[in-house]
């Protein structure tokens, strides 16, 4: 199986952007002679037009993508991405999160009782004997 190549005009890319050879280049995790390579005529690889149109094109800061964020991104850019679910569970967490939270102070309060009635501080006064 060969690898898909992409014959894109990188020179006229970078220059527009007004980048040097190495900053365009290092910026896709390529070396500045690749890179000359390929805006001399040579096809670059998918993967690495692929990482030229996400940071140049698009915007996006290549070095912070990671293996426990890429499927996020890839759903993202197909358009794959349940934004609205994503939204109705971000609140049914805070929602959660809220509960949680009252119940932990409940649960302090309660701690706090318990502890005084082991060690014998009760909190009522008892008349003397």
């Amino acid at each position: 199986m060969t690898e898909k190549t992409v014959n894109r005009d990188y020179r006229v890319m970078r220059r527009k952007l007004g980048l040097s050879q190495a900053d365009f280049w290092t910026a896709v995790r390529v070396t500045q002679s690749g890179g000359s390579r390929y805006e001399s005529g040579r096809q670059a690889p998918a993967n690495v037009d692929e990482m030229v149109r996400l940071r140049h094109e698009l915007g996006i800061d290549t070095a912070l993508i990671t293996p426990e964020n890429a499927d996020l991104i890839r759903a993202i850019l197909a358009g794959t991405l349940d934004s609205k679910l994503m939204l109705q569970s971000a609140d049914r967490c805070r929602e959660l999160l809220i509960h949680l939270g009252n119940g932990a102070v409940g649960l302090t309060e309660l701690a706090y009782s318990v502890s005084n009635l082991v060690s014998g501080h009760q909190e009522t006064t008892h008349a003397p004997l």
